[in-house]
């Protein structure tokens, strides 16, 4: 399946990131009222039980809430990079596609998009950058993400071994 999708409007990315949080209202709905407590606690952990809201397809649930805020921080992303680059198109990766997550038609900008709960978890935040900076091709290079906590030292820390990348948090999806 094809999980790749270019973009070239806000309003493109208004229209998928609102059917995203719909489909995933609605699903989260219909999972919590098949069963209380201890009976949902089961089904997410041992049961195929969650959606995925941009292929529409069943997955695993912790898969769909990985994959869900990786959704948004990646749509966050090109709403971003729109605005500072107009006159580009932009290709989005989904999910588990090949090559960067987001990157200009022409390849000039590409950027790395995760959503944790640090920056630090995995070593995510580094692990990004590195990829982003070895691309001696393109001109330039981002990271975008979502965290709960900021850790905001670390961050600083990264950014200063990686200063040709620029990097983004999101303060809200």
């Amino acid at each position: 399946m094809n999980k790749r999708i270019v973009f070239d409007s806000k309003e493109q990315v208004d229209k998928l990131r609102e059917s995203i949080v719909r489909t995933t209202d609605t699903k989260l709905k219909e999972l919590w009222q098949s069963g209380n407590g201890i009976d949902f606690l089961r089904k997410i952990k041992f049961e195929p039980c969650g959606y995925d809201p941009l292929f529409e397809h069943g997955t695993n649930f912790i898969e769909q809430t990985n994959q869900t805020f990786t959704y948004l921080v990646c749509l966050a992303a090109v709403e971003i990079l729109l605005s500072k680059h107009p006159l580009h198109r932009f290709v989005v990766n989904f999910g588990t596609e090949s090559g960067y997550d987001v990157i200009s038609e022409d390849e000039s900008i590409i950027c790395e998009c995760f959503a944790a709960t640090t920056p630090d978890s995995n070593n995510k935040l580094e692990h990004d950058m590195l990829k982003v900076y070895a691309n001696k091709n393109a001109t330039l290079r981002y990271v975008i993400y979502y965290v709960a906590n900021a850790k905001e030292k670390h961050v600083e820390n990264v950014r200063r071994k990686y200063s040709s990348v620029e990097v983004m948090s999101l303060k809200n999806l």
